[in-house]
């Protein structure tokens, strides 16, 4: 009994081993997929404290500039930035515009108009970078000084615009100061392309040209701090004068007969030749000399209109009209 008892125990342990291992097999292989399981959370946990531990980098401005770099009221000033986001983040940009010293009330982008400042201001601009979470620290431009803006000329003409030889001719300018600066002006006057160095004022009077001379004035505007840039004129072709009857009609004459001397002066010399346009029976001119002669006759009592021509050899024409009042006693 004792001996096959013994025997039975040692055959019920051998039987039980395979399966005692798969047992211990299999409890090993769930600890490990445990322990990988546990060591992936444990990664992902370490991973996202490490990322969460790495805070955003706000961007960083590195320069700001003021353009143009010599400014003037005639420009709106542009602040130009330099800067860069560590994370690569893209950046936007907050602006306070300064003005000697104080803030531009609700000038808050990167363009400053004309509007809000004047020559001798000292103008610099705040800039605060930002990348959408959070903002960097703010960066003061260089300071500027708002520059004298030179005069400008818009416009320079001569009048009168149909001129003569006989008259003064007189230059025109039109034009401003950015600054309100109180604008002098210099002329050079040519002819025929010829400088008349010393005609140096605004007018330009007869006798220094003739019909068919072709007259220009250069302006140059001067705010006694800086000259602007010089403008000519159009130029003005002087035109040919009518001559000009420079007589008066005798108011009585003697006897039956009627002379009347016309003369005549032409700004141009052309030669003049005259004609009766109206004129009583019988009155007669001579057409070179321009004298008038008449021989009344009782029946020609009353008034009686004249009016006579004066035309030169380009037909540049003038007239003389009066009224003639024959009476007998």
């Amino acid at each position: 009994m004792f001996t096959t008892k013994r025997s039975t125990s040692i055959l019920s342990w051998t039987e039980n081993e395979p399966r005692r291992h798969a047992t211990l097999f299999k409890h090993a292989v769930i600890f490990s997929l445990l322990t990988i399981l546990l060591g992936g959370v444990s990664c992902e946990k370490e991973k996202g404290t490490r990322s969460a531990s790495r805070a955003n980098s706000p961007p960083v401005v590195s320069a700001v500039r003021i353009l143009p770099e010599n400014p003037t009221q005639q420009n709106a000033l542009t602040a130009s930035i330099d800067a860069h986001d560590p994370d690569g983040d893209p950046i936007t940009y907050e602006y306070q515009w300064i003005k000697n010293d104080a803030d531009v009330s609700g000038q808050d982008n990167n363009v400053l108009q004309t509007s809000h400042f004047k020559k001798g201001d000292f103008i610099r601009v705040r800039v605060t970078p930002g990348d959408g979470k959070g903002k960097g620290e703010p960066f003061l431009s260089p300071e500027v000084k708002i520059l004298n803006s030179p005069p400008v000329i818009q416009e320079v003409w001569i009048e009168p615009k149909v001129a003569y030889a006989s008259d003064p001719l007189k230059a025109l300018v039109k034009g401003e100061d950015k600054d309100g600066d109180f604008v002098y002006y210099t002329y050079q006057w040519e002819k025929n392309g010829v400088l008349l160095s010393e005609e140096r004022g605004a007018a330009l009077e007869p006798g220094r040209f003739k019909k068919g001379d072709s007259v220009t004035v250069t302006i140059t505007p001067d705010d006694r701090d800086i000259l602007g840039t010089p403008k000519k004129s159009p130029p003005l072709v002087i035109s040919n004068s009518p001559p000009v009857i420079t007589s008066s009609p005798p108011s009585t004459f003697s006897g039956g007969s009627y002379m009347y001397q016309v003369k005549v002066n032409d700004p141009d010399n052309d030669a003049v030749t005259f004609v009766l346009k109206s004129a009583p029976k019988g009155m007669k001119i001579n057409s070179q000399s321009g004298v008038i002669q008449w021989e009344v006759r009782k029946e020609d009592k009353g008034e009686l209109p004249v009016e006579i021509e004066a035309s030169d050899s380009e037909g540049a024409k003038s007239l003389q009209r009066y009224t003639m009042t024959v009476e007998f006693k």
